[in-house]
């Protein structure tokens, strides 16, 4: 037996098994993706060393309308915008109904919350759902007011576990968009 009958009748084979190779890894990879959990992708804060003071411009907020007054989201971003230079990620209404100005974060103790918490006049409440992103939430009630003169910084100790902020992206008047934490109630719709 020659080389070339050799070559010729392997020919096939090999070429089969080939494509069986390349048409099983087709298969592991469409698998792997379809199975992915893209619906709220891993979303992580970053140890950032911010001095002794946290000032607002490195926190991110989301504002949520959870009362009956329109545009009740949208004014607020304007005035944290406004006074306190606060990074606005988005702005929408909410299902979840509030009496009292609402503060969600991580911890209700946490910086960025407390400092967000500040910018309102009383009553406020705080909540810590454990989010890893410390993306800050407010949801406000039909009746509300945002004090004029608001602090713009905190004291902290140590490095302080923020999101990250892209400057080179950010604009100053952002759009609603979807982030990577939850919203407040699982789904933000608009209320009727």
């Amino acid at each position: 037996m020659n080389a070339r009958k050799v070559i010729r009748v392997l020919k096939t084979p090999v070429t089969l098994l080939l494509l069986l190779a390349i048409l099983g890894y087709g298969a592991y990879w469409g698998y792997k993706q379809v199975t992915l959990d893209t619906a709220n992708p891993e979303a992580t804060c970053v140890m950032q060393d911010v001095g002794k003071t946290l000032t607002a411009d490195k926190i991110s907020v989301r504002v949520f309308n959870g009362g009956d007054t329109p545009r009740a989201a949208n004014d607020t971003r304007y005035k944290l915008l406004s006074y306190g230079d606060y990074h606005i990620i988005t702005w929408r209404n909410s299902d979840r109904e509030v009496t009292q100005v609402t503060v969600i974060g991580n911890s209700a103790n946490d910086p960025e919350v407390r400092l967000v918490a500040q910018a309102f006049n009383a009553p406020v409440a705080t909540e810590g759902d454990g989010r890893a992103d410390h993306v800050v939430d407010v949801i406000v009630p039909t009746k509300f007011s945002v004090v004029t003169k608001m602090p713009t910084s905190i004291a902290v100790d140590g490095p302080v576990c923020l999101p990250a902020i892209d400057t080179a992206t950010e604009s100053a008047s952002p759009s609603p968009d979807e982030s990577t934490s939850p919203s407040p109630t699982g789904s933000a719709t608009k209320k009727k």
